[in-house]
């Protein structure tokens, strides 16, 4: 997997002076050199791995974790996957802490489009995605980081990535 470069920054910016993290869906880790804090990778057990492999299997939707036990949260190109998304955002929020941060990389709508022979559960815009964040009592603060707000608003017009930068509302 090649590694994009806006990914890589968004996570060694907000990893920054973060305690512990959690990268939901890790897959063999791509962004490992890019945490700056100490963090668990979880994903599913039915998959392949070759590298480096996840610390701990479960869904997204059952977080074997306390409330509140993480600063940060990362979600890489699992939204679209996930059955149950409601589920899968209050967990998110559940285990994230009151000031912690959680970015969320998705395929947009364009990059979804490439793949029409892939079933996606859920097929968002980066409009949609920080609106059924807002649901689940997240808000953005992408634009507290201008560099963040830039290319994000870029890649999501031009790419097929759309991004999220949250905290919870607690």
């Amino acid at each position: 997997m090649t590694k994009h470069w806006f990914h890589s920054y968004l996570l060694q910016n907000y990893s920054k002076n973060r305690n512990f993290a959690l990268d939901v869906g890790c897959a063999m880790r791509p962004y490992h050199d890019d945490y700056r804090c100490k963090y668990i990778g979880l994903d599913l057990p039915t998959r392949t791995y070759d590298n480096l492999k996840p610390d701990i299997f479960a869904e997204g939707s059952k977080l074997p974790f306390q409330d509140n036990a993480f600063d940060l949260l990362v979600s890489y190109a699992v939204i679209p996957y996930v059955t149950h998304i409601d589920q899968f955002l209050d967990e998110m929020y559940r285990v994230l802490e009151p000031n912690g941060v959680a970015i969320i990389i998705i395929m947009n709508l364009r990059g979804l489009a490439l793949h029409p022979t892939t079933e996606f559960k859920n097929r968002y815009s980066s409009g949609i995605l920080n609106q059924k964040l807002k649901e689940h009592k997240f808000k953005s603060i992408i634009r507290k980081n201008i560099k963040s707000l830039l290319w994000s608003k870029y890649y999501d017009r031009t790419s097929v990535y759309a991004y999220s930068v949250v905290s919870p509302i607690k």
